[in-house]
């Protein structure tokens, strides 16, 4: 059964739960629709668990392919050779666009609370990192051909926002590699604040006050 996306979006994308776990120290990387549930005692409440894959302060840091993640929902920036060398290190952003992949997956593949027919993406799953990429960064295409499932019409504008945002970052990325100008690396709260903006763009009002989400579509 799908996640309400209500309550995955306020709570998980927006990391509050999981923003705070990185600044407690402890780095899930294996964000997944797997490892995503909800508490129906406590009003859908969104839970992450399995931390098979998570990094506790102060531990040795894992190198290339020693702790991976579900491969759908990597960041495209882990799917890369560099990466798979031992050459990126994991971060919080990281993380946070493993959120917007699951999303994604949810919003294109779920439906009154099952898997629908034939669905779409299923060329994500595959073990073949760099096969992956090149269908995640390529998945514009097959996005503008989907409708929304019934079940999350009112979320797919912030799927495709989201996913758009990641992709065309991905992609400044790879084309200013070889720029003289090194790479300014955004801080944790400012990656909050920029997955903020692009809800707002997508037509959300997602705002943190005390600690906590505030999510409504407009």
């Amino acid at each position: 059964m799908p996640i309400p996306l209500s309550s995955f979006i306020s709570e998980l994308l927006l990391v509050l739960g999981h923003r705070h776990l990185w600044k407690g120290g402890i780095e899930h990387n294996d964000i997944s629709v797997s490892n995503l549930m909800y508490d129906k005692r406590n009003n859908n409440a969104g839970i992450l668990n399995d931390f098979d894959l998570a990094l506790v302060d102060g531990e040795p840091r894992p190198s290339g392919t020693e702790r991976t993640g579900t491969m759908p929902f990597m960041a495209l920036e882990l799917l890369t050779e560099d990466a798979w060398a031992g050459k990126v290190e994991r971060l919080y952003r990281h993380d946070c666009e493993s959120f917007v992949w699951v999303l994604l997956w949810i919003c294109s593949r779920y439906d009154n609370g099952a898997e629908i027919d034939n669905p779409p993406f299923d060329d994500f799953i595959t073990s073949n990192f760099l096969q992956c990429s090149r269908y995640k960064r390529t998945c514009e295409e097959t996005i503008l051909k989907l409708a929304p499932r019934k079940s999350y019409e009112n979320d797919w504008p912030a799927a495709i926002e989201l996913v758009y945002h990641v992709v065309s970052q991905q992609y400044a990325s790879r084309t200013g590699k070889f720029a003289s100008a090194p790479r300014i690396e955004p801080t944790n709260d400012e990656k909050v604040r920029d997955y903020q903006g692009r809800l707002k763009d997508a037509g959300f009002n997602a705002d943190l006050r005390n600690g906590c989400c505030v999510f409504n579509h407009t």
